[in-house]
């Protein structure tokens, strides 16, 4: 019997990415149907595939682990019920399965005993061809059990992987995810970069509420929204408080824009404060527990202190991923009455006051094009949002990161991009260096040096953070190299709010 796999599962055995299949599908190289690709032609596409061989998967789940800040051996395995009533499924499915196999077996050996018969009764000139025919069949069977052996391994992979984390599809956009653990529908969207709707993400306010089309749910968290009876007769159940007992099809838009994000505003609390470099502040907030930032990666907010007395914008520097764990990159200015107030007095349980998000330097809807980041100074912190949110979502097949460092600052999060090079095949980290900002003549020099290693520069998208005198450096010679316009995205840092 033949052996399906979703895209999603398929680009984790081949060690992929989505992008990159579903790039193939499209040209033509890789047969599908229905959103499903066949492990045959899976193997003949890449057959270097092997169950076994993980490494590629482990470093992914090593980096949005790291980026989420979640424990994965806690959501490593689903709930013993829930795991049961898998596993008895999956019994269900390989016992139909068993049965349609032996029924064709016992067809098939049927056929050959008739071609026996025939061949035997059959005239002289008939004799060739129904002995071609027997052959072939013989041949292509033997064929088809050494074919078993090689897939074998995969095949189980893929009922393990059913078990330990059921996939769920959402129309109309047909994103998917896998969730792991007692997980809910929410936070592994979350996890997968998906900004799907929901409010306080705590059972209260029902946003999340969404259809399940087809496949069977459980409440794993208690919340306080009641559906109504009519609610439930339609299939809705709260994406915050349900995880998934067998695979789902959900009806839940996805917001792929910033106008499809709603404005909020929340008082949040400073929870660390680090100094990684000379005149660089690393600032964490914390969300409530019932009212989460939904943002794309790539924006920014604004931030008060003080009962409002001192306000100013910050780029926010971590995935929209870990929508309650806020993360800022700050140059230390003295003009600026923002950042004074953060690198003076701030101490760890300070309120600040949250509203946003704003901005449009975010990831296009389709990402068809290798990506180029461009950053400068602290304007490594949007970028570093953009580039968790692309990990999570893994639908890009290149990228390469730029950072011209100027001063002091220096790369002060330099582990962290050397972690990215490393971890990911297609990722490539490249550190510069250039002399004070006040030195113009050396910038040019500097952006074009840092961007000559890389072919076809007029085929890729660029995203550009940094102080403004370095967007108008990048861009000018973005536009010698041939780079449309509508392939560059810029932020200025700090946000211009």
């Amino acid at each position: 019997m033949d052996q399906w796999l979703s895209v999603i599962r398929a680009a984790k055995f081949a060690g992929v990415t989505r992008g990159e299949l579903q790039a193939r599908i499209k040209s033509g190289d890789l047969p599908s149907f229905d959103g499903m690709v066949k492990v045959e032609d899976l193997l003949g596409l890449y057959p270097a595939t092997r169950l076994e061989d993980e490494r590629t998967l482990e470093r992914l789940d090593r980096i949005k682990d790291a980026a989420l800040g979640k424990d994965i051996a806690r959501r490593s395995l689903p709930e013993p019920e829930v795991l049961a009533r898998r596993l008895a499924a999956l019994g269900h499915r390989y016992t139909r399965v068993q049965q349609q196999a032996e029924h064709y077996a016992g067809v098939l050996e049927a056929l050959e005993h008739h071609l026996r018969e025939v061949e035997r009764t059959c005239g002289e000139s008939e004799r060739p061809v129904v002995r071609d025919i027997k052959l072939r069949m013989q041949s292509m069977l033997r064929q088809k059990r050494t074919d078993e052996g090689q897939t074998g391994a995969l095949a189980e992979g893929v009922s393990w992987l059913s078990v330990m984390a059921p996939q769920v599809r959402l129309v109309p956009s047909n994103h998917e995810f896998l969730v792991e653990g007692a997980d809910t529908i929410l936070q592994a969207a979350l996890r997968a970069g998906l900004s799907i709707r929901y409010g306080c993400s705590d059972g209260n306010c029902g946003q999340c509420r969404a259809r399940i089309v087809s496949g069977e749910v459980r409440e794993v968290q208690p919340h306080g929204y009641a559906l109504t009876d009519a609610e439930k007769a339609q299939g809705l159940a709260l994406m915050c408080a349900v995880s998934p007992v067998t695979d789902l099809v959900v009806e839940m838009d996805v917001a792929r824009t910033p106008a499809q994000i709603p404005r909020q505003s929340m008082q949040a609390e400073v929870r660390s404060i680090e100094d990684p470099a000379p005149h660089v502040r690393v600032l964490r907030v914390r969300t409530p527990g019932t009212h989460r930032l939904r943002f794309l990666g790539g924006q920014y907010v604004r931030l008060s202190f003080d009962d409002g007395r001192v306000q100013g914008a910050a780029a926010l520097a971590n995935c929209p991923c870990d929508d309650r764990n806020l993360v800022f990159h700050l140059a230390e200015n003295r003009d600026d009455p923002l950042t004074t107030r953060c690198f003076e007095g701030l101490s760890r349980g300070d309120p600040v006051g949250v509203e946003g998000p704003f901005g449009g330097f975010v990831m296009g809807d389709e990402i068809d094009r290798p990506l180029v980041f461009l950053a400068c100074d602290t304007g490594f912190a949007p970028i570093k949002s953009l580039i968790e949110h692309v990990i999570a979502l893994d639908v890009a097949d290149r990228m390469d990161l730029i950072w011209v460092a100027s001063g002091s600052a220096g790369h002060y999060e330099d582990n962290l991009c050397r972690s990215w090079d490393d971890a990911l095949d297609d990722f490539h980290y490249r550190p510069m260096r250039v002399g004070v900002a006040g030195d113009p003549a050396a910038w040019p020099t500097a952006v074009a040096r840092s961007l000559a290693h890389l072919d076809d520069p007029g085929m890729r998208d660029y995203y550009i953070a940094g102080p403004s005198h370095f967007i108008r450096v990048a861009t000018d010679v973005l536009t010698g190299l041939g780079v449309p316009e509508e392939h560059r995205r810029v932020q200025a840092i700090p946000p211009s709010d």
